[in-house]
């Protein structure tokens, strides 16, 4: 006796143990596709007719949800029965559950059979339907616990922010950024007043080297020519002077400005940075296009900022009628 289903999403199921819906769909997709399997859908029919009588007798003896209108009322009929909304699973549990069930159904008519009868198309945009509602209600139950959370992610960000907050639109820069940009730009005029010192005095000292060095090659020439003593030592005197002079521009010129912020924290210096303003000429942009078109990483960045204004007016009546050159507007039905 066959015990088993074989689902082609689950494997081996135990037919005794399948709820009633699953049941049912697994015997609707035996019987429009694989009417073969005969053993498999007599124990499937006799399960969900079993199932279907248990549910049958609950209803009858007041145990499962009896119609409220099949109710004896003397001899006046019942009250009418006032729509009621079908309560929405709530709770990740409970939406699990529903979602699993209605996969496990997507599972059974998504199989590559077509749909062959208007109940079959009803059946299954119903199943549509639903799954677009549990979208809504995973999407809702994702955003209620994600609240709390949210909130308190939320308070720490405006409490980083009021400190640290930097070009952000729409965001004021925090204390911090502010102040570090006072005080950046105060020591950052207080360096170049130094730097532009120690250039000074770099020209200073390389004037002088240069001034003594050709006075000491003047009387150095001399005192080849000599045969006066003193006049060789003061060329050699000359030459001395002339090379600690040089040396002497050689430090300044190596020296770099700082201010020491004590123990442990790294001086502040100058330091060079790069900035690309736009020339403000009529064809800047077309010539920095030129630029770089060769780049691939550009290019791909191009493509996809290019493809995501098409697909926006494509959307668009107007745009479509007039065409975007270089794109073919496609239509495509969808549900």
């Amino acid at each position: 006796m066959i015990t088993h289903y074989e689902s082609s999403s689950r494997g081996k199921v135990e037919i005794a143990a399948m709820p009633l819906s699953f049941a049912k769909n697994s015997l609707n997709k035996l019987l429009r596709t694989e009417p073969e399997r005969k053993a498999e859908i007599d124990a499937l029919q006799a399960h969900v007719d079993k199932l279907a009588a248990e549910s049958e007798a609950k209803a009858l003896s007041g145990e499962g949800d009896a119609n409220p209108r099949a109710v004896i009322g003397g001899n006046h009929p019942p009250e009418p029965t006032p729509d009621v909304a079908v309560a929405k699973p709530s709770g990740r549990d409970a939406i699990d559950t529903h979602v699993s069930d209605l996969l496990t159904e997507a599972s059974n008519w998504a199989d590559g059979v077509a749909i062959e009868n208007e109940g079959q198309a009803a059946a299954v945009g119903t199943l549509h339907r639903n799954m677009q509602t549990a979208v809504t209600l995973v999407k809702d139950n994702a955003t209620a616990e994600k609240k709390p959370h949210n909130e308190a992610i939320s308070e720490i960000q405006a409490w980083q922010n009021g400190y640290v907050a930097s070009g952000l639109k729409g965001t004021p820069d925090g204390k911090l950024t502010k102040a570090i940009a006072a005080t950046g730009r105060l020591s950052a005029a207080w360096l170049q007043k130094a730097e532009d010192e120690r250039k000074a005095r770099e020209k200073e000292a390389a004037d002088a080297a240069l001034a003594a060095a050709q006075e000491a090659m003047a009387l150095r020439a001399e005192a080849k020519e000599t045969t006066d003593l003193a006049v060789m030592d003061k060329a050699e005197d000359a030459l001395a002077d002339a090379k600690a002079l040089l040396r002497t521009a050689e430090t300044a010129a190596k020296q770099k400005v700082r201010v020491d912020t004590g123990e442990g924290q790294r001086a502040v210096t100058l330091r060079t940075i790069y900035h690309a303003d736009l020339i403000d000429a009529p064809d800047s942009w077309a010539r920095a296009y030129g630029h770089y078109k060769t780049n691939p990483e550009f290019m791909a960045e191009f493509h996809g900022l290019i493809q995501r204004w098409a697909t926006r007016d494509a959307r668009i009546e107007a745009t479509r009628v007039r065409g975007i050159p270089g794109f073919h507007i496609r239509e495509e039905k969808v549900v």
